[in-house]
């Protein structure tokens, strides 16, 4: 016989099984289990513990009855797990509780077509019967170590586990195997000595620039022996209280988008960077003495830096220690084509310099990470369609041995950035290997998420953006008056959306549909001239809908009253006199 029937007609003589010992992550794994294959196949598979005597087949979790495949896991990472069939029981295991619970989703995955698209959309098959191929295996492992979603909606714990996110920001608990926890994940020169506190006595310890020590949009003094001791006393003491993390971040300030000389330039920093060729030569250096300071006491523990802006390039001579994380961040490119295609067609290009960094940073470091980009901050609600380049970059990011992506995009409280859903969802399925196609990622969650009847006019919506987005450069700061946009294709795109309410019978998706048509909406509103008749009104009218939607942002880290305000008073929403940041600090 070749295979194993373990569910048909309503029956089973199946159990699912722990161990004794078993943790609550693995005893959730059972739980899940059994919830969605009742739902599938309408029958309660019994759990109990292996301190039970077995009573037939058995669905085994984790080390239940001290099963001896771990082994075959040997050499791979705390996230592999393994499902296989074994003389008519099925083991689903793996070297951690967040493996093993990751086993039992890819399970569910492949024999009733579960899937999470969102928290409040998920799809599994009705079947009559479950059946496994007899010697059934399946072993999976993760090419990126580190895999964050950076979306309001992919904070979910239950999207975010679903989905095999190990994301910092997501509500993953102890149920959930944990997650990968940073401390201080971005920028934190300021965090471990403050200006505030030091400048005044201490300006020895901050960016000299052309001959002056400054305080406003400082870095640190990255030569400076008492910088260095203060960090590592600030670093311990870190560790020490968050024993819950594994990473530390120690890495250059941003000061909100001030793009000027901010990196120290005193004779000894200067003399390190002048020997490297890099602004990164002081940093790498700094980290490295860091990270050689606490290995002895804290091997496990991980310190992260930031290769962005005037950093990204890669030092010529110093090589970042085996406990460093590089980021390479990406914010000067364009995601019209991907990096890869930019750098070929346009050896000028700011693509062109980042894709030379990532192949350079790539051989010198082990643990290369990446902080990509997904959305329009300036204009959240604006068409940003990357799709099609998200797919290529990822990709690229595989192919040159990058360990950690994030993917940002709208991650304030309400969310709603353009297609933020299904772009948390297709991140999330191409950052843990086994995707389907692009193409046929996009077609499964419209289907479900829009309804059958609706999603062939939201896919024309996505596709026309895609297509249009070729000829064009699309940056992260867009306004309304790009080149991209024209009232043709905003004519078209609410054709699409009135065919797709037309034919939608279902309030739920209704209402997402309307959602996504608030980009739309927006985009046609700051393009009237600023006469138009009832143009107030109809911002008005708009700002209800934004608040109906629970979006609290439509331009980033700023109040809705304000952003609504400029749109009145700014034909593209362009000038923006006296705006101030909201300028909360993810952890």
């Amino acid at each position: 016989m070749n295979k194993i029937t373990i569910i048909k007609n309503q029956q089973t003589t199946y159990h699912i099984v722990h161990n004794k010992n078993s943790n609550e992550c693995e005893r959730f794994a059972c739980a899940e289990l059994q919830k969605y294959l009742y739902n599938s196949l309408d029958v309660p598979v019994p759990i109990f513990s292996d301190k039970c005597p077995k009573r037939g087949p058995e669905i085994l979790i984790g080390n239940a009855r001290d099963n001896n495949l771990a082994h075959k896991l040997v050499g791979k990472s705390d996230e592999a797990f393994l499902i296989e069939e074994y003389d008519e029981n099925i083991i689903i295991t793996g070297n951690s509780s967040r493996a093993i619970l990751y086993g039992v989703y890819k399970f569910l995955e492949a024999f009733i077509n579960f899937r999470c698209f969102t928290s409040d959309c998920e799809t599994y098959d009705k079947l009559n019967e479950l059946v496994i191929e007899k010697n059934f295996t399946l072993h999976q492992d993760f090419t990126f170590e580190y895999r964050e979603v950076y979306f309001t909606k992919a904070f979910d714990a239950s999207f975010a586990s679903k989905n095999m996110l190990n994301s910092n920001l997501a509500q993953l608990g102890p149920i959930h195997g944990g997650k990968v926890k940073w401390f201080n994940f971005h920028h934190s020169f300021g965090d471990l000595i403050s200006p505030s506190e030091y400048f005044d006595t201490h300006p020895e310890y901050f960016s000299l620039i052309d001959g002056k020590r400054i305080k406003e949009h400082t870095e640190l003094c990255l030569s400076n022996e008492d910088v260095f001791n203060l960090c590592l006393n600030k670093l311990k003491q870190w560790i020490k209280e968050n024993p819950e993390c594994k990473i530390f971040s120690i890495a250059q300030d941003e000061w909100m988008g001030h793009f000027i000389r901010m990196a120290c330039e005193c004779p000894n920093c200067k003399r390190i960077d002048d020997q490297n060729e890099s602004q990164s030569g002081s940093i790498i250096t700094f980290v490295n003495k860091l990270a050689k300071a606490i290995k002895d006491e804290y091997p496990d523990i991980l310190i992260h830096t930031f290769a962005y802006q005037y950093s990204r390039k890669t030092p010529k001579k110093v090589i970042p220690d085996n406990n460093i994380i590089v980021r390479l961040c990406n914010i000067e490119c364009s995601w019209s084509k991907s990096i890869e295609e930019l750098a070929t067609n346009n050896p000028q290009s700011e693509s062109f310099k980042f894709y030379n960094d990532l192949i350079d940073w790539s051989k010198i470091t082990n643990r290369l990470y990446i902080w990509d980009y997904c959305v329009n901050f300036r204009n959240y609600l604006l068409p940003f369609p990357n799709l099609t380049v998200l797919e290529k970059n990822i990709n690229l990011y595989k192919k040159n041995n990058v360990k950690g992506v994030l993917m940002q995009g709208n991650f304030s409280f309400g969310g709603g950035g353009y297609l933020d859903e299904l772009k948390s969802y297709v991140t999330a399925r191409l950052l843990r290997d086994d995707a389907k196609p692009l193409n046929v990622l996009i077609e499964e969650f419209c289907n479900a998420y829009y309804g059958k009847e609706s999603s062939k006019y939201i896919m024309n919506y996505i596709y026309m953006w895609e297509e249009r987005v070729k000829n064009y450069d699309l940056w992260l700061y867009d306004d309304a008056d790009s080149e991209l946009f024209d009232d043709d294709l905003i004519k078209q795109s609410y054709e699409y959306f009135n065919n797709a309410l037309d034919v939608c019978t279902d309030e739920v998706r209704k209402q997402r549909i309307q959602k996504l048509m608030l980009g739309v909406e927006y985009l046609y509103l700051v393009r009237l001239d600023l006469n138009y008749p009832n143009r107030n009104e109809l911002i008005d009218q708009f700002k209800e809908k934004v608040i109906f939607h629970k979006i609290t942002e439509i331009f980033e880290r700023t109040e809705l009253n304000y952003s609504i305000d400029v749109m009145k008073k700014s034909k593209y929403a362009k000038e923006r006199e006296n705006w101030y940041s909201l300028y909360y600090i993810m952890r």
